[in-house]
């Protein structure tokens, strides 16, 4: 190699790195020696924007081994030291020793020969994998969502990747709580100066952390939205394993792949051809399939409201209480009333129902209604600590109003599937039906509407209270009593030649 070649190579080397100090695309590409695919280089682009504080609260969406933790919790947090060695980053991920590993990795970065950042290193008494600092004052703290101190330890950049770790963790509700506390009582209180917020999520639930901030209607569409309690902007980058959209964010048709080199059809085409929850919620972000998890459209039956005898019809109530609007919450559950009637095939009517966020007063009202007007022979509750507050009330204004009913409780000890099971049951034997909607009184429709959305994104949906109220009855089927056989009409011309033969016959039988 010739003076003059070295000297060239020296100015390549020297341009490499400063491109890569300035701009992430290339720091990635330096770090990796990779170029990354179309949905990297976009997510590359709106992390610059957060540097640039174009964007201060991101969400992005994407599937399994798609390299977004590698692009956003790895690289990105890197390069940030590297450009504002003063600054402090917070990363949080679902458990405490994860958060050791991506420290690690992270940490590293600084060692690495491809550094391009030669004045920024780290301190020589402070190296820890979760907790490390560099000379000029900046610190990197990574910790697991629901484990770990976070008091202390102010950001100015907070970044959580995958809170909910797996699926037992998203279908508690109690995990799911616990995480959310987590977020809005410690994370938030540790920002300060530039206030940065990144979450990076496959989506397991509803009812996860980016739900809870999101609104209600959102249907996984990239672009602005408003945090429905605080009206706080973030920017949401959604990117399903399939395209969707003619709106994509990559410009794909409906049906196109986000890596098709790695995940393509051959790789993932089985397991979108089985379709459910599973692929709808961890590969397409949308984590309340239209097929539903348990409950399909098929297990649905439709009756005509009107034409329906109701005589015949043996008739039970079911309640699922709530009272978390009385506590102040941003997102309250619903107290749910279903009035049931039973035919002599076990076939189950949706007759009548309320639905409704208030206090107890109101819904103990709206059940007193629905047992003056309907007087079913038993009503079904819920075993715990609501009955216990409200049922001494209760049992007074039934006996004022001297409606005497037969109310049972159960406990619910088993999990929201596993009690789900008997509805599920007469939902796949064709006997439970709601009323159609052209035919329902008007009253009802919302709770239809609720009670279908519920059914077939449950118990993945942020709410399932109409769903707990069905499932009371159903697991006390089995101490139900049957309608009656509606009542032989009389022909108005007589009798008929089949009653004859059948008069007949019963009389030879009796010889």
């Amino acid at each position: 190699m010739t003076l003059h070649d070295d000297a060239l190579l020296r100015l390549l080397q020297e341009q490499d790195k400063r491109r890569a100090r300035e701009n992430f695309l290339a720091f990635y590409m330096r770090m990796t020696g990779f170029e990354p695919p179309e949905h990297l280089k976009l997510v590359c682009k709106l992390l610059q924007n957060m540097e640039r504080d174009k964007v201060d609260r991101a969400m992005i969406f994407a599937p399994p081994r798609h390299a977004k933790t590698l692009l956003c919790t790895t690289l990105f947090p890197a390069w940030l030291m590297g450009r504002s060695p003063t600054t402090s980053l917070m990363s949080v991920v679902h458990t405490q020793d994860y958060a050791g590993k991506i420290g690690r990795k992270v940490r590293n970065l600084l060692r690495s020969p491809l550094w391009p950042f030669d004045d920024v290193r780290l301190s020589d008494d402070s190296q820890a994998r979760e907790h490390w600092t560099v000379p000029a004052g900046g610190e990197y703290n990574g910790f697991g969502a629901t484990a770990g101190n976070q008091h202390g330890n102010p950001a100015e950049w907070l970044f959580m990747d995958d809170l909910v770790k797996g699926r037992k963790i998203a279908m508690s509700p109690h995990m799911r709580e616990e995480i959310w506390e987590n977020y809005t009582t410690d994370l938030l209180s540790r920002l300060q100066g530039r206030a940065k917020q990144m979450m990076v999520f496959t989506r397991w639930h509803q009812d996860d952390p980016a739900g809870r901030i999101l609104p209600e209607n959102y249907d996984g569409r990239t672009g602005w939205y408003r945090d429905h309690t605080t009206n706080e902007p973030w920017f949401v980058l959604s990117l399903p394993a399939v395209a969707e959209r003619d709106d994509d964010p990559l410009g794909r048709k409906p049906g196109e792949w986000l890596w098709p080199e790695r995940f393509g059809e051959d790789k993932l085409g089985g397991m979108q051809r089985r379709g459910g929850w599973r692929w709808s919620a961890l590969f397409q972000q949308r984590p309340s399939p239209e097929e539903g998890l348990m409950f399909t459209k098929d297990h649905i039956q439709s009756y005509d409201y009107g034409s329906l005898d109701l005589t015949r019809l043996a008739k039970y109530g079911s309640s699922d209480y709530a009272v978390t609007a009385e506590a102040g919450s941003n997102d309250p559950d619903w107290t749910v009333h279903l009035v049931w009637g039973v035919d002599e095939d076990f076939n189950i009517y949706l007759l009548d129902g309320w639905r409704e966020r208030t206090e107890s007063d109101k819904w103990v009202e709206a059940l007193v209604r629905l047992v003056r007007r309907w007087k079913p022979s038993r009503w079904v509750e819920e075993k715990g600590q609501i009955l216990s507050s409200v049922g001494p009330f209760l049992r007074q204004i039934l006996a004022r109003e001297r409606l005497y009913i037969d109310r049972q409780q159960l406990t619910s000890s088993q999990s929201k599937e596993a009690r789900a099971q008997a509805l599920l049951g007469l939902g796949a034997m064709g006997k439970f039906h709601l009323p159609t909607r052209a035919t329902a009184p008007k009253h009802l429709l919302p709770l239809i509407d609720a009670f279908e959305a519920e059914l077939l994104q449950f118990p993945t949906g942020t709410h399932d209270d109409t769903v707990d109220a069905a499932t009371l009855f159903a697991r006390f089927i089995d101490r139900i009593l049957e309608g009656r056989p509606a009542a032989a009409q009389p022909s108005p011309h007589g009798e008929t030649l089949d009653d004859l033969f059948s008069r007949h016959e019963d009389q030879n039988r009796d010889r």
